[in-house]
């Protein structure tokens, strides 16, 4: 990661959490996405997350006689290195927490206020569970999770699929009573 400060801003990570899916967008794509930021300020922040090398062009073509270039999230983000995340301070890490569970929170938001919502037909859910677990289960245990949500993201979109995210936190808790 080579700027975390980049993302330290709403729109840019949104930006990025658009992109995270593997998709290649342009920025009028990615306008259709995030509808209530004007282009101008898209522009501007997708510049800025190119400085940073938080994306990078996927592919440039010409349109009607102009430019136009599609995105992708660069190989430094979406893989960042142990050192890399080891680098950035707690103040680092908790704004980049901060905006990320934001923009989770603003997509519930979009979601609960639509007039078509039913948690139950959509497959909404949200649930936190304690478990007991050495390293090397966690290890097992995102293994296969990684391996069943590969199957997942090989899906095109028809079908009857509908894009649907999944976010995931895993923290330790602190001890109890020395347990």
């Amino acid at each position: 990661m080579v700027s975390s400060s980049a993302l330290f801003h709403p729109i840019r990570l949104r930006i990025v959490q658009s992109l995270l899916a593997g998709d290649e967008l342009t920025p009028h794509e990615l306008h259709g996405r995030l509808s209530d930021v004007p282009i101008a300020t898209l522009y501007r922040h997708i510049k800025h997350l190119l400085e940073h090398e938080l994306i990078e062009v996927a592919d440039e073509r010409r349109a009607r006689g102009a430019s136009e270039r599609s995105y992708r999230v660069s190989a430094s983000l979406a893989n960042p290195s142990s050192d890399e995340l080891r680098s950035l301070s707690s103040e680092e890490l908790m704004t980049v927490f901060t905006v990320f569970v934001s923009g989770v929170i603003r997509d519930f938001d979009t979601y609960v206020e639509g007039e078509a919502r039913d948690l139950i037909d959509d497959r909404v859910s949200f649930a936190q569970a304690d478990f007991w677990a050495t390293d090397e289960e966690v290890d097992a245990f995102f293994a296969s999770v990684m391996e069943a949500l590969g199957k997942v993201l090989a899906n095109q979109p028809g079908g009857g699929r509908r894009r649907r995210a999944l976010t995931t936190i895993t923290l330790p808790r602190p001890e109890i009573d020395g347990v």
